[in-house]
């Protein structure tokens, strides 16, 4: 239908009645019906697959189905119901999955088929294939923006990002110069590519709302069998959620090599306190990941660079990095450590023992006579002296008073006392 304006345009009616759509394509001739289903198809898998990446997509329970499933290291209690004792617990898998390398050549073939482009990053070098995946609306302020599916060498679709952000961080290159680049990494990925999948399970829905990290989030109940043979019911936590949903549900983790300090920030979300007031934590600068420590002093700036931490100005403050590069990163925490240690946290944490305590045997009842315990008050005589070294200390403390003086400088400063007029002021504010 046509607007006032002219233009045309789809009834509000329309919009999301999908049977009408079907029953209007019938009307077509076959190689239209095909064409135009096509693109409907596409368009649907690109929503689909966005929603799923950003994790607002709910398909129900899902099965995890791999090469591989094991147990990476030991499950732990993460919160304790305090009426039932049900037990609600963190489980970190180990996943193998083939991997889905792209090469250059299917990155150049879905370029032209589907009219992509490289881009470049800005500070690391790294390149990209950025395909538009669609248009898409904010809910909160009606704003349009596109999203674009990044390929890289390591999968295909393997993000989604936004125009601006596109923008921001890379720069359009041609072809020939990704080409290389793109070869070698390419060469090194492996065949079988192993994944970290963290899972909590067991009382869940009790603390259902505390899994979700914003509003709009959507849980994911996945079901997995590991090669041992424990089947495991629970969500599916994203890798970098796991330390705040952790401690949402009450639990800590006592982390003390450097090595686990920096996966454990950088790719769980975990929180380090220091002694001083400083504190490692995971930020996001320029959309990207970092463990920043913040609480820094500015007579400390200078003693923070020389430890090797990245010092950057942004909105006219000075925060401080620990590089993202594994071996340079774990070195320089190791050096900030040695100065800054961590500090003691009275926090019990699953790893550590509760205290018991032994039950120590009762001493024998015993009969107490309440007579043996009163004793009869001494006669007074009326006529006692006081003790003869009584009245000696008193005549010593006497004869100590009169010979105490106040000593000179006492009387030096001192001044006549003068007598001071009353003066009553009186402010006109009129």
């Amino acid at each position: 239908m046509r607007n006032h304006d002219g233009c045309e345009e789809v009834r509000k009616d329309d919009l999301y009645n999908v049977p009408r759509f079907l029953n209007r394509v019938l009307a077509l001739d076959v190689d239209h019906q095909n064409a135009l289903f096509d693109h409907f198809v596409d368009l649907f898998d690109q929503t689909v697959r966005y929603a799923k990446a950003n994790g607002t997509f709910d398909e129900g329970v899902t099965d995890i189905k791999a090469l591989a499933i094991l147990i990476a290291k030991p499950q732990r209690v993460v919160h304790t119901d305090e009426i039932t004792n049900a037990q609600t617990t963190h489980y970190t898998l180990e996943i193998d999955v083939p991997s889905k390398a792209v090469s250059f050549e299917e990155a150049e073939r879905a370029r032209k088929r589907k009219t992509g482009a490289f881009f470049r990053h800005r500070k690391n070098g790294h390149f990209i294939l950025a395909i538009e995946s669609g248009l898409h609306t904010n809910a909160e302020n009606g704003n349009s923006y596109r999203t674009f599916a990044v390929w890289k060498p390591e999968a295909a679709r393997s993000s989604y990002i936004h125009d601006d952000e596109l923008k921001e961080k890379y720069r359009a290159v041609i072809p020939s110069k990704a080409r290389d680049w793109w070869i070698k990494k390419h060469a090194t990925v492996p065949p079988i590519e192993t994944h970290d999948t963290h899972i909590i399970g067991g009382a869940i829905i009790p603390l259902w709302q505390r899994f979700k990290t914003h509003e709009e989030a959507r849980l994911r109940v996945v079901r997995v069998t590991t090669d041992d043979g424990q089947r495991i019911v629970g969500i599916r936590i994203p890798p970098e959620q796991v330390g705040p949903i952790v401690a949402a549900l009450g639990a800590t983790r006592d982390l003390r090599e450097p090595d686990e300090i920096f996966t454990g920030i950088l790719d769980e979300g975990e929180e380090v306190t220091l002694v001083s007031g400083l504190k490692l934590c995971r930020k996001m600068v320029h959309r990207e990941p970092v463990i920043e420590l913040i609480g820094v002093d500015p007579y400390k700036f200078a003693e923070i660079r020389s430890l090797g931490l990245i010092n950057e100005t942004i909105d006219w403050k000075q925060r401080f990095f620990v590089p993202t590069d594994e071996e340079s990163g774990i070195a320089v925490l190791t050096d900030l450590l040695s100065r800054y240690p961590i500090l003691a946290s009275d926090a019990l944490t699953d790893d550590e023992p509760i205290a018991e305590v032994e039950p120590t045997e009762l001493a024998a009842t015993q009969i107490v006579d309440l007579d043996e315990w009163f004793i009869l008050p001494a006669e007074a005589k009326p006529n006692a002296e006081p003790e003869t070294r009584f009245i000696d200390q008193a005549r010593e403390i006497e004869k100590a008073e009169a010979a105490f003086t106040l000593p000179a400088f006492y009387f030096t400063r001192s001044e006549p006392i003068r007598d001071v007029e009353e003066v009553q002021l009186a402010l006109d504010f009129g």
